[in-house]
């Protein structure tokens, strides 16, 4: 058997309806950017999150850094969680804020806690990160937060698309949430980020700061733009993995059920226990391997004996550690430090088949027995 840490899945019929809408593209009867196909996107997008509105940029790290542009960090600092992608500190330091870390709790997120121990009279926002995909119930108390002291709730929802909490959607909790459509997510267009939000003024501000600050879509500019459009053959693969998302889900979901029926008694190994109000979209199935165990060694031992590929961790090194935010680093953040060294994430997929799952997680308890 062939397997893959990921791999991207398009129907039969996805694969018509984007090679036969590409080819009136080519036609010229639509732009080839920015046009029909990112405006019904973007209107999918937003209702199947619940927001008022979505739009869409190049990237997920141009979603959030238009996001963070939009409500102005510049000079200002943010709570960022220790435990994510080097993207997520990119765009607050590219968009003018100053990152400051913080630690996460047994499920990966950032710790309310922690954040508030973190809070200063020049901190404006807080960005939660849902890491693997999964919504946390903490997010509440992070709601708290913000709304007790003033402050501005960000979701970083790169990872989170269909996930929800007590049935409302990730992307729908803070005053802007930004998503990934790289070729690794749940849902992909090859490259790609959407912003939602309730608020028509920042709403508006992405709009204009995407498409090179153009006011009135004249050459007259009052701000600083970016070029983060997307495409319109893009817009047609998220129309098409949207429609899908929820069986990409539902499939995912029954690979996480096999996975914790092997597993769960395994002594070597524990498991990220998920809350019964939470769908999680298992962009990644995440288990803890014990201290002393050699996770690159194992890693290597998986592949090399067992033909089974790991999936990437989210994240291996946190933030604080990593030379490129070195004068960000104000602390130890022993949570985050101790899962990022001990997590891995067996790989969940749309065509992984159930003899496939069970095979991966026989390697995984032969591997670390």
């Amino acid at each position: 058997m062939k397997l893959y840490p990921t791999k991207p899945y398009f129907s039969q019929e996805s694969i018509e309806f984007i090679v036969g809408n590409f080819r009136e593209i080519l036609e010229g009867k639509s732009f080839l950017t920015l046009g029909k196909y990112c405006e019904e996107f973007e209107k999918r997008f937003a209702d199947y999150i619940g927001s008022k509105f979505a739009a869409t940029t190049n990237s997920g790290t141009s979603a959030l850094e238009a996001a963070l542009t939009a409500v102005d960090v510049r000079g200002y600092d943010v709570i960022v969680p220790t435990n994510t992608f080097g993207a997520t500190v990119f765009a607050v330091i590219r968009a003018g804020g100053r990152p400051v870390f913080a630690d996460c709790l047994e499920d990966l997120t950032v710790d309310p806690d922690d954040v508030k121990k973190r809070l200063t009279p020049n901190t404006k926002v807080v960005i939660t990160v849902h890491i693997g995909g999964m919504l946390s119930p903490a997010t509440y108390e992070l709601v708290d937060i913000c709304r007790k002291t003033g402050l501005l709730l960000i979701e970083d929802a790169a990872q989170a698309h269909g996930s929800t909490l007590d049935g409302k959607k990730a992307g729908s909790f803070g005053v802007a949430g930004a998503f990934s459509f790289f070729s690794t997510k749940v849902m992909t267009t090859g490259e790609g980020g959407m912003v939602t939000t309730d608020d028509m003024e920042i709403h508006n501000k992405v709009l204009l700061i995407r498409d090179q600050a153009k006011v009135n879509n004249m050459n007259y500019h009052e701000t600083l733009g970016y070029n983060w459009r997307l495409t319109e053959v893009q817009a047609l693969m998220g129309i098409t993995q949207l429609m899908h998302l929820d069986d990409f889900i539902k499939r995912r979901q029954e690979i996480a059920a096999i996975y914790n029926e092997e597993l769960r008694e395994f002594p070597n190994l524990e498991l990220l226990e998920v809350p019964s109000n939470v769908h999680h979209n298992y962009y990644k199935y995440i288990a803890f391997v014990p201290h002393g165990i050699d996770r690159e060694k194992l890693r290597s031992n998986l592949r090399k004996g067992f033909n089974v590929p790991l999936g990437g961790y989210v994240y291996e090194i946190p933030c604080h550690e990593q030379p490129a935010f070195k004068e960000y680093h104000m602390a130890t953040l022993p949570k985050s430090e101790d899962l990022c060294r001990r997590h891995i994430a067996p790989p969940t997929y749309y065509t992984l088949t159930d003899d496939e799952a069970r095979y991966i997680a026989d390697s995984l308890k032969r591997g670390l027995s």
